[in-house]
């Protein structure tokens, strides 16, 4: 007796374990490079076409004070990652490629947190966060809990047009034939449908390589903005690319009936370009990336939760992206990281709508 009590007691404690798994969500991170604050529509672009995400903006929270970590690229992706500033870090500029520099191996990233509370993990996209990319000398992103990754070092190259410096899971993944950002979305469905663990909630970091130079676009998006000079068409026809690829990403998370309980972020890395021939858009504030100007450090963001987060709601409240570390941990039901200190903020309360006020002005 006292065997089959303890036996259903093992057993209601894996149902009991099992249903609080079913009930976190997924997670989508989706990041542009160097997408200027006024470069979607949604955020007051008149001159740039991107409806899909309009449409993720109208389904869920528009935040109009959203900072970066940093004017350029690594150390911004380095915050995002681990919830802290990059100075704290050792990354503090951007990382050519066979640099020393890097993230290590020591730092706890949202995906490994992630990992370790029983997520399926995997990157598609620009990496950027080490300069011995796919190398045994630093720490790759399998290294930082991914269990599927799809990337390159920094830039497609030798453009977004049928790029061929691919890695997947250490092995170079050969010219693909496309276009940088339907490439990333390929793999990133390839790996929701077949890849991962279906028992498992997921975390899904797309990283886009759109907008940032050297820039190629399809000619049936350059098209949409007729210009004698082709730099323009290319550039605006680049963003609306990458918006047709968010698309396609968000048509297939709902066809795969995964929408209600996945949570997707969309954000950019830093200010737009400046030495572009036709660079982005700050929007109202001065300055570009590398500058520490408003410009430089203002992101887009957009975070849609159906039937958590209330729809079409827009804020002026302050947050940071380094935020998401907290707020994604407490969402999964990880725990932050004690013995370090962690510079993002849980801002779950304010993302649902239960409270008015960002956490950082609390």
């Amino acid at each position: 007796m006292k065997l089959r009590s303890l036996a259903l007691s093992g057993l209601f404690a894996c149902l009991a374990a099992a249903a609080a798994a079913a009930e976190r969500p997924n997670i989508v991170l989706i990041l542009a490079d160097d997408l200027g604050y006024g470069d979607l529509h949604c955020f007051g672009a008149q001159d740039v076409q991107t409806p899909n995400l309009d449409r993720l903006a109208a389904e869920g929270l528009r935040l109009t004070s959203c900072y970066a970590g940093h004017p350029n690229c690594s150390p911004s992706r380095t915050a995002l990652m681990t919830g802290r500033t990059p100075t704290r870090v050792g990354v503090r500029n951007w990382i050519p490629e066979d640099s020393t520099m890097h993230l290590r191996q020591s730092e706890i990233t949202v995906a490994r947190l992630l990992k370790q509370a029983g997520y399926a993990t995997c990157h598609s996209g620009k990496w950027h966060l080490n300069g011995a990319f796919n190398k045994p000398t630093q720490p790759q992103p399998k290294d930082h809990g991914f269990d599927h990754w799809f990337s390159t070092q920094n830039n497609a190259a030798p453009s977004h047009k049928n790029p061929s410096n691919f890695v997947r899971n250490g092995q170079a993944a050969g010219p693909q034939e496309g276009y940088s950002a339907h490439v990333v979305v390929d793999e990133a469905l390839r790996w929701l449908k077949s890849g991962r663990d279906a028992a498992k909630p997921f975390f899904l970091y797309v990283c886009f390589h759109e907008p940032h130079e050297p820039i190629a676009a399809d000619e049936k998006y350059a098209r949409l903005y007729p210009s004698d000079d082709p730099r323009f068409s290319a550039h605006h026809g680049n963003i609306t690319q990458m918006d047709d690829a968010a698309g396609r990403l968000l048509r297939g998370l709902d066809e795969m009936k995964l929408r209600e309980n996945t949570l997707v972020v969309f954000t950019s890395d830093n200010g737009p370009e400046a030495t572009w021939p036709w660079q982005g858009s700050s929007g109202s504030w001065r300055g570009y990336y590398f500058t520490h100007m408003e410009g430089s450090l203002r992101a887009p963001f957009i975070i849609r939760w159906p039937n958590r987060i209330p729809a079409g709601r827009v804020s002026n409240e302050i947050v940071h992206e380094v935020d998401t570390y907290n707020t994604f941990a407490r969402i999964a039901g990880a725990q932050v990281p004690k013995d370090r200190p962690i510079d993002g903020v849980d801002q779950t309360d304010f993302l649902l709508g239960k409270s008015d006020k960002s956490n950082r002005e609390g």
